[in-house]
């Protein structure tokens, strides 16, 4: 166990952007799992109005530490065997940290096998954070990697053991004083407090619930008084999505509304984006909740479709999903019959069509309103001809028409989780989700097509969601056609 100060580091002086002392930690572990893995060594440099110190010691982990993490870090079984176990030494950490910002290279690693190992003891663990790696991309976006080892390297810090904690907390603070040497004060400070914004929390919300948010894809749900439920949102990265209620520098009146309501946070992470998409779509329509508009519930949406009448001339009409011919194309999705018509009549007013066509269903013979208006290019007075019509009409349906079902059956589209082996998988018939399963491995997709599922019926945003990955399917995404009986 050491605790020094080291009249080689840079002299401490606040930093722009940040007037709070700092604590800059490093821990190694015997792997890289925050539940299963344990503390072998931590590191901290502190930085305050007095100066600088240093403080470190080993941990006895109580596990043995595997034989290529000690080749890494260089610490042995035998190093640890007589250092003290981690809640021998958990006081002195936490008044180390107390009041201090947490400042780590990848703050999330080092911090989460803190908060871990504190929680274990049935102490929670809430700091400021500020993490190394996202100041450097700010600050350096020209270069491609930003590890500490890369760093270390395009600024020559001196290194004396690399891979221990102490030694690498102190590079990680000589890369801050680095920084703020090489860059303007005002763009140091700007990524500084893009950082460390302190969320404006609503009262009683405790920002231990923040503090446990993953940055992963999932859906997270606010909740106010009496669990009643606020929003429902989705992210790739759910932890900065939430955070960014909190932190608006500009919030309009209904979302600073919304946060001041919020009691609870809680979140189901999903395999990535499509999932977080399609369950947040699910989500606001089964549940309504108070402050979502968009995605909300429509009973019955309506389409156009098409008809030829006795003369040739192409009819659209009005028809609910469920009773439109789905061998044929349609035309839009619209939640109610007025919008439909009020698109048709646009359409025809835009394209010089016929409001015997367009507008009051008649049969060509007398001249109709947009005609007496100059508007109408004639298919009712005949100087123009059922084939220009029809034409001037299915060009500008197209702009609205649906996607055909590209596949001769039901497909499954599958979903990989990054860094993980977890799966979602979906069944789409027709634009239509119709069942859905969530594992680990390889999906058995004879079984997937025996699931169980509701009548398939189209929705205008699951639609958008599902046109986009079936037809330019991202990274992780996988499409399986599974024949022709849906």
């Amino acid at each position: 166990m050491t605790s020094t100060s080291d009249p080689e580091l840079p002299a401490p002086s606040l930093l722009p952007g940040l007037d709070r002392p700092l604590a800059i930690v490093d821990i190694e572990t015997t792997g890289g799992s925050v539940t299963r893995d344990r503390i072998t060594e931590i590191g901290i440099v502190e930085v305050d109005a007095e100066g600088v110190r240093e403080w470190s010691t080993l941990i006895n982990p109580q596990i043995p530490i595997p034989y290529t993490i000690q080749r890494f870090t260089g610490i042995t079984d035998a190093m640890v065997a007589d250092a003290p176990r981690f809640e021998q030494v958990a006081k002195e950490i936490f008044l180390r940290l107390e009041g201090k910002v947490f400042v780590a290279h990848n703050v999330r690693f080092d911090y989460g096998f803190l908060r871990n190992a504190f929680g274990n003891l049935g102490f929670a663990l809430n700091q400021e954070l500020l993490c190394t790696v996202k100041l450097s991309r700010a600050l350096y976006p020209e270069e491609a990697r930003h590890s500490l080892e890369k760093i270390i390297q395009r600024f020559g810090i001196p290194v004396d053991s690399r891979h221990r904690a102490l030694a690498d907390a102190r590079a990680t603070w000589t890369f801050i004083c680095r920084a703020r040497n090489d860059k303007p004060a005002e763009d140091f400070a700007r990524a500084i407090q893009n950082q460390t914004r302190r969320p404006s929390l609503p009262p009683g919300l405790d920002i231990a619930v923040l503090d446990a948010l993953p940055s992963a894809p999932g859906v997270y749900h606010f909740y106010g008084e009496g669990r009643s439920l606020l929003y429902v949102g989705k992210s790739v990265d759910v932890r900065k999505r939430v955070l960014s209620h909190f932190t608006a520098d500009h919030a309009t009146a209904r979302e600073m509304n919304l946060c001041q309501q919020v009691r609870d946070v809680r979140v189901t992470q999903t395999t990535g984006e499509l999932s977080a998409l399609l369950l947040e779509a699910r989500e606001i329509k089964a549940r309504q909740p108070l402050f979502n508009r968009r995605l909300r519930r429509v009973s019955q949406l309506h389409t156009l479709q098409l008809r030829e009448d006795e003369q040739g001339v192409l009819r659209p009409e009005v028809c609910t999903v469920n009773q439109a011919d789905r061998s044929q194309r349609l035309y839009g999705l619209f939640p109610a019959p007025q919008k439909a018509r009020e698109t048709l009549a646009a359409i025809g007013r835009e394209r010089g069509l016929c409001d015997h066509v367009m507008v009051s269903p008649a049969k060509p013979g007398s001249a109709c309103m947009g005609r007496q208006l100059k508007r109408c290019r004639g298919l009712c007075t005949g100087d123009w001809s059922v084939l220009q019509h029809n034409t001037a009409l299915m060009d500008a349906l197209g702009k609205v028409a649906l996607k055909a079902w590209p596949y001769a059956g039901p497909v499954a589209l599958i979903e990989h989780a990054d860094n993980s082996d977890r799966y979602s998988a979906f069944i789409i018939d027709n634009w239509c989700l119709v069942a859905s399963e969530e594992g680990v491995g390889e999906p058995q997709l004879a079984d997937l097509k025996l699931l169980d599922s509701q009548p398939a019926l189209l929705d205008k945003d699951i639609y958008r969601y599902l046109v986009k990955a079936l037809l330019k399917p991202a990274p992780g995404l996988r499409v399986v056609p599974l024949g022709t009986e849906s």
